[in-house]
């Protein structure tokens, strides 16, 4: 840990809470991290939030390309010198949530915690083989969720909808610098094998949003007043196709999330409606 302290003060600078900076620093999750992502010399790897480069050294020793993404204007200058003679690395300033599609077939990150829900759907929206994240704890279980469970909530919908997360191993908050108050864990995300086809991603994510609101209620009531708001004119006619209305949110699956949004979509298609504000 010497080493982090030594080279913020030599910087001048402070972990700043706006961006969430706690740096990693323990060897051991480190390469357990760079290991889960598998890089080889075929890999164009996103780094997002590099930091002081502990992880991104450990990348580079595999060959691969390393894009580093780096938000804090001070430590994005010091990347560049640091790694100056590494023709495999390439530094960007700025925020990695704005980039739009990614030319990278795999991610690495250790995130703040605050853009963890941002992050995650900004990855799913584009295309990659493999993520490897180290996110708080709570949050990963929140991704793997099992339908049904205390944690299946809408961001495991949205996730799983497209994916699948793999809980790898805890990380204790020892690791960081400071020290955060909560654990972590090191998580992979790999596309599905079968991914599902929604007809229309924003009609998807805003039923999801709306249902998870009330994930204890039945999905009966809370689909009518969804429906009813959105498209009323549709609404008897999408609740009539509906054969899992007696079950509570939480119960229901990725699938069949899927599956009722697109029968809103369809709906919608046909007579030509928008979403009501």
């Amino acid at each position: 840990m010497a080493w982090i302290r030594r080279e913020l003060e030599n910087l001048q600078i402070h972990p700043l809470k706006r961006f969430g900076q706690h740096f990693l620093v323990d060897e051991k999750i480190r390469n357990a991290m760079v290991s889960a992502a598998q890089p080889s010399v075929r890999d164009r790897i996103l780094e997002i939030g590099p930091g002081l480069g502990y992880v991104t050294t450990e990348l580079l020793k595999h060959n691969c390309q390393v894009i580093a993404v780096e938000k804090d204007r001070t430590l994005a200058p010091y990347l560049r010198k640091r790694f100056s003679k590494f023709h495999n690395l390439t530094i960007i300033e700025g925020d990695a949530l704005k980039m739009g599609k990614i030319d990278c077939n795999k991610i690495v990150s250790s995130p703040p915690y605050n853009i963890s829900s941002k992050l995650i759907l900004f990855v799913i929206l584009n295309k990659f083989d493999l993520a490897a994240f180290l996110l708080q704890t709570e949050f990963v279980h929140r991704l793997t969720a099992k339908c049904g469970s205390r944690e299946y909530g809408r961001l495991t919908v949205v996730l799983q909808s497209k994916a699948e997360a793999n809980f790898i191993m805890k990380a204790p908050r020892s690791a960081f610098y400071p020290m955060p108050r909560v654990d972590s864990a090191i998580v992979t995300i790999k596309p599905r094998k079968d991914p599902l086809t929604i007809e229309n991603q924003l009609i998807f994510e805003d039923l999801v949003r709306f249902l998870f609101t009330q994930r204890r209620r039945k999905l009966r009531g809370v689909l009518t007043r969804y429906l009813r708001k959105r498209f009323p004119t549709e609404t008897d006619s999408i609740l009539s196709q509906v054969t899992f209305l007696e079950r509570r949110i939480f119960q229901i699956s990725p699938t069949e999330l899927v599956g009722l949004s697109n029968q809103v979509a369809y709906k919608r298609s046909e007579l030509g409606s928008s979403i009501a504000s």
